[in-house]
């Protein structure tokens, strides 16, 4: 079966070169292009490749399902795939996956890499970047970093792109390739189009992978934490619905040393409510605090056993659960990877004259949403002090 390879990407197939950028916007081949070029290459010889991300708590956030995808798609049936590791039977060719975060000692033991690939590399701290750097040092190996920008100070475009290192192959590509090469479903076009015409600074964010300007980030300065502390306290549970287009997400908040701990539980699409309850069920109990827009969802939740309320919402309750979240000091663990990741690209909207406004900005805040929800319930509130009622604080 033949793999079509786009031309503009051709220069990953040389030797030539130590690192590459391969970077632009939503529906730029980018990542199935280069995991079908190391399929091809690890098909030509022996080499070792090791698949890596930032925050990877498991197989699952890997690239190891991409690959294992394409293998089936054009049916290489010399690669076996593990649940761990893929291995070309042929010549040895291996494929292994690992996370960047505070994993300094298993990344400088992995020896022998050939080429490491660097997948959502708009993630990755220079820290992480001095480790890898010197651990690829086998004569010959290459470094291939994809990923779509995300604000001006990206680490690894400032690295390879505007500081320049030697021997760097630079690829910038957009959706004009997939669009030139017939490979962009419909629906995704249309949704392209439609920001373009009526979205034009999400437009160039999303879809030309322009950055956004740090000002647009809602939530700064949350510090990553291998683990929970003992002495950490479980307040509340968040919960945003979700389910086929959506994941929901539940999300744990604890209090620890004047400051709060967020914990990702769940992050998944198709939910019923009654796996929901299954899972809240099976950890430790606390009130949960979910979106007040399903009552019903919340109802069958609650009969199963679920101590749960509705969040409250009402004019401006977006902003000043924001606020709130803004003042306190975050902590997240770093087993939390799509709340990391969420919380990394949780922006403000921008008017067509580039204007920021107090909007978030849809499409990474299930679990922003969640923490808000949770966070915003244990905000004291008060009450008029002139109806003759005491100062209370809600759910607390």
């Amino acid at each position: 079966m033949e793999i079509l390879i786009p031309v503009e990407f051709k220069r990953l197939f040389d030797n030539d070169w130590r690192e590459a950028a391969v970077y632009g916007g939503r529906y730029s081949l980018k990542s199935h292009t280069v995991a079908r070029i190391l399929l091809i290459r690890a098909r030509q010889k022996k080499i070792r490749v090791a698949c890596f991300r930032e925050f990877q708590n498991s197989i699952a956030e890997s690239s190891h399902q991409l690959l294992k995808d394409l293998i089936n798609q054009y049916e290489l049936k010399d690669f076996e795939v593990t649940q761990n590791s893929i291995i070309n039977k042929i010549n040895g060719s291996d494929f292994i996956f690992k996370g960047l975060h505070n994993n300094e000692q298993s990344i400088k033991s992995t020896e022998g890499i050939d080429i490491a690939w660097v997948e959502e590399a708009q993630t990755v701290s220079n820290t992480s970047l001095e480790v890898l750097t010197p651990t690829v040092r086998k004569p010959g190996s290459q470094l291939i970093y994809t990923y779509n920008r995300l604000l001006e100070d990206d680490p690894v475009h400032n690295r390879l792109v505007l500081e320049g290192r030697p021997n760097t192959l630079i690829i910038n590509v957009n959706y004009d390739i997939a669009l030139k090469y017939k490979m962009m479903p419909e629906v995704i076009r249309l949704e392209m189009e439609d920001d373009r015409e009526r979205r034009p600074a999400l437009y160039k964010h999303k879809w030309l992978g322009e950055p956004s300007s740090s000002e647009r980030k809602i939530y700064k300065d949350w510090a990553i934490i291998d683990e929970l502390p003992h002495e950490a306290r479980l307040e509340r549970y968040g919960l945003d619905f979700g389910y086929s287009n959506d994941p929901t997400a539940i999300v744990a908040i604890y209090k620890y040393n004047g400051g709060f701990i967020l914990d990702e539980i769940t992050y998944q699409k198709g939910l019923s409510n009654k796996q929901i309850a299954d899972i809240l069920q099976n950890i430790d109990r606390a009130l949960v605090i979910a979106d007040s827009a399903e009552p019903k969802s919340i109802d069958e939740i609650r009969s199963y056993g679920i101590n749960i309320l509705p969040c409250v919402k009402g004019k401006d309750s977006i902003n000043q659960g924001i606020q709130y979240v803004q003042d306190q000091r975050i902590s997240v663990t770093k087993r939390s990877s799509n709340l990391i990741q969420e919380y990394n690209r949780y922006l403000w909207q921008v008017d067509k004259l580039d204007k920021v406004i107090n909007v978030p900005e849809g499409g990474f805040d299930h679990a922003m949403d969640a923490i808000r929800y949770g966070m915003d319930a244990m905000k004291p509130r008060i009450v008029n002090p002139f109806s003759g009622l005491q100062q209370k604080k809600s759910f607390i």
